[in-house]
């Protein structure tokens, strides 16, 4: 546990709550943790032994055991061997326990830089069991290697938010700017366009008794308007960073080495990534480089709607199979809150987003590679929760795969 990479810590608690209530014949326990002392007391760890009674659904420590809670959060162990043992004082536990069980507990807070920041329970449901003060100072040891392995995984998702905050900040900075130099480049063609088309319908609505100096305000207007169009060229050549080299790629490979970019990312939000690549696809023809920012942008999309639903189903799955002769369907299914009917016709436009700081580009940005490759790119409602995107790809022709095939070898 002391050991454990911040990205590892959420699995090793949840095992090793297992091992721990395993050697003690014990039959559940669980980590509560709260990451601000504004924020509530939410459950993130529980182990319970097959056939036993798991937690109540949306199980809310604060609100069924404000007292109890209060008493841990202050730093007490609490503890009890059997029902009988519960002060009278504290009728919500006794009702608590009486609904749900257990028979015995231990009630334990964690510290981490010297301060509670959540706390951990264990339970027996089939006997009694007496909490010795030698069994309590090695659980109590135990929940304080927790506390520190939580605190290192805090502060590691504090920088990484910390990092995300400056991205975004970036992004917007540099896009204002963007915003303000294309502004004040395209007005002065607009504004001169303007005054020639104004000083064309004033020698009109004169009888137009000068031509030469009407063709003259025309041809300017038409100048101008090249001039619009030559800044806006400029633009979308400033973006085009990447020269396309569009080659024979293993999808399957591509798909699991995004995956592996991205682990990191997935554990940190306990999200789990399954790859379903059929047997019959190979190859398709693309540039690597894009198509691996388009899964990217896709599947960091995924996170975030599961992150934002703040749901129990933290899953991913990503689908590799063949959509129609000579075409690869890519889909990625997340179990978000799903799409938003406000937008869900304008997923792909510029700065349309649902993210309180997004930017509405990602999706546009994905359109452009999947078309740039011939394919399309959609999304579709789950039948149960969240949303699908899928993007067609075409087949690599198989002399092109295989001359690349051979210069890879």
């Amino acid at each position: 546990m002391a050991r454990a990479p911040a990205d590892a810590v959420d699995h090793e608690i949840e095992s090793w709550l297992g091992k721990i209530s395993r050697a003690l014949n014990l039959d559940r326990s669980a980590i509560y943790e709260r990451d601000s002392s504004d924020q509530p007391l939410r459950t993130t760890h529980t182990w319970v032994r097959p056939n036993f009674p798991h937690f109540p659904r949306h199980y809310d420590p604060e609100q069924l055991l404000r007292t109890t809670t209060k008493l841990v959060m202050a730093g007490n162990i609490l503890t009890f061997a059997r029902a009988s043992d519960i002060p009278a004082e504290n009728e919500e536990l006794r009702r608590v326990v009486e609904r749900y069980g257990p028979k015995a507990s231990a009630m334990i807070p964690i510290w981490a830089g010297g301060r509670v920041i959540g706390a951990a329970s264990f339970g027996k449901f089939r006997s009694p069991r007496e909490w010795s003060p030698d069994l309590l100072a090695q659980l109590n040891l135990a929940v304080r290697l927790f506390g520190s392995a939580i605190e290192r995984k805090q502060s590691e998702t504090a920088i990484r938010a910390a990092r995300a905050e400056l991205r975004v900040a970036s992004r917007r900075n540099s896009m204002s700017e963007l915003v303000a130099s294309l502004s004040h480049e395209i007005n002065q063609p607009l504004g001169a366009i303007l005054s020639n088309l104004a000083g064309v319908a004033r020698l009109l609505t004169q009888g137009n008794l000068q031509p030469p100096m009407a063709l003259e305000a025309v041809n300017n207007a038409i100048e101008d308007t090249k001039r619009t169009a030559e800044i806006v060229r400029r633009i979308r050549f400033m973006f085009k960073k990447h020269v396309e080299h569009k080659t024979a790629i293993g999808i399957g490979g591509l798909v699991s080495e995004v995956v592996k970019l991205t682990a990191g990312e997935a554990a940190v939000r306990k999200i789990s990534v399954q790859i379903q690549v059929s047997p019959s696809v190979k190859r398709v023809t693309g540039d690597n480089i894009q198509l691996q920012q388009c899964l990217l942008n896709l599947l960091m999309n995924a996170f975030d709607a599961i992150a934002e639903a703040k749901s129990d189903q933290r899953g991913v799955t990503i689908k590799v199979a063949p959509e129609k002769t000579g075409w690869v369907a890519l889909s990625i299914s997340d179990s978000g809150a799903g799409i938003n009917p406000a937008v869900a016709n304008r997923l792909f436009e510029p700065f349309v987003t649902t993210k309180s700081d997004g930017m509405g580009l990602g999706l546009l940005v994905t359109r452009s590679i999947v078309e740039s490759h011939g394919g399309r790119i959609w999304a579709v409602p789950n039948s149960d929760r969240g949303a699908t995107f899928i993007f067609t790809l075409p087949v690599a022709e198989k002399r092109r795969a295989r001359a690349s095939k051979s210069a890879d070898s």
